[in-house]
């Protein structure tokens, strides 16, 4: 095998045995003889079992090319770039269902694990409040807390995420159809950014 692809066996077999026995309860030993390979070169690519994990768990839920991608498909108009990083974020973490569970879990089991999982809607965070400002420093929206207004809007698609991961039986039933939902939530929140409230 070439680097390349021991990395990618490697990142698999650990993706693996941490869905299935958490962190704590997998080892690197256990991950290196899962992958085919020598407990020593599992650390010369990862060094050490945090950086696995982040690896493997956290930074699997978006392709590196995730934001380039995204914002090949930005138009400048407000409405239609939130749609399409709602549908983006639906697109890339509704087939991640395992991953996700994986995050969720151990969050619980050890705090310092919410840092770790922190990394992935923080970039997203961050990546839409300053697309908000840019938009904002070519006067094509009004100032707002761009900040407060990204972690919304991330945080109702997460709702809709869990909803759809959690409630089998109600989601069938109710049976939203996600290209609506991204449709009415980009024209909310553009509608909020494009006309925003006056404080008394």
């Amino acid at each position: 095998m070439g680097k390349k692809e021991t990395r990618e066996k490697i990142l698999q077999t650990a993706l693996q045995l941490f869905g299935e026995k958490g962190y704590a309860g997998t080892s690197t030993r256990e991950i290196a003889e899962g992958a085919g390979v020598n407990h020593l070169t599992l650390f010369r690519h990862f060094g050490n079992k945090e950086n696995l994990f982040r690896e493997s768990v956290i930074m699997h839920k978006t392709d590196r090319d995730y934001f380039p991608k995204v914002e090949g498909q930005f138009s400048g108009d407000i409405e239609h770039d939130l749609k399409i990083l709602a549908h983006a974020y639906f697109k890339e973490n509704l087939p991640l269902k395992e991953v996700i569970w994986i995050n969720i879990r151990e969050m619980y089991q050890n705090q310092d694990f919410e840092k770790l999982f922190f990394e992935y809607p923080n970039n997203l965070y961050h990546h839409l409040e300053n697309y908000l400002i840019e938009l904002h420093e070519q006067g094509k929206i009004p100032k707002a807390n761009f900040n407060n207004i990204a972690n919304m809007f991330y945080s109702t698609l997460n709702s809709i995420l869990i909803f759809q991961m959690t409630l089998p039986y109600m989601n069938q039933h109710i049976n939203p159809n996600l290209d609506e939902l991204t449709t009415e939530i980009a024209h909310v929140y553009a509608m909020g950014l494009l006309h925003p409230r006056k404080d008394s």
